[in-house]
């Protein structure tokens, strides 16, 4: 009897590892005891020895962190606007109550 082994399954045309793992004594078609969590990268695909990709999770993060940075918030933008607004107009009233008081004098 053969002992039980984790298999991790790919698609058999892309080759693109199939998320989730079969615990069982036969090896499933399209399968590898290799985990691609060991790989380091996302979306791995299986090349017959190993997993590969194209992007590492190291890569991804630094590309979120880069697409968060240049992509603004349309919520903070509307902020920024209305408190941009609101300053304006403090600036014009207070000039205008400076004009007052000068007149009032």
């Amino acid at each position: 009897m053969a002992e039980k082994q984790w298999y991790f399954k790919f698609d058999p045309a892309t080759k693109e590892f199939i998320p989730g793992a079969v615990f069982t004594e036969e090896q499933p078609d399209n399968s590898t005891t290799v985990d691609p969590a060991t790989s380091g990268y996302i979306e791995p695909t299986w090349n017959g020895s190993a997993w590969t990709g194209t992007v590492t999770r190291e890569q991804w993060v630094q590309q979120q962190q880069a697409q968060q940075q240049s992509t603004p918030d349309p919520y903070q933008q509307q902020i920024s606007t209305v408190a941009n607004q609101l300053l304006k107009q403090n600036i014009t009233l207070s000039q205008r109550v400076a004009v007052l008081e000068k007149e009032a004098k």
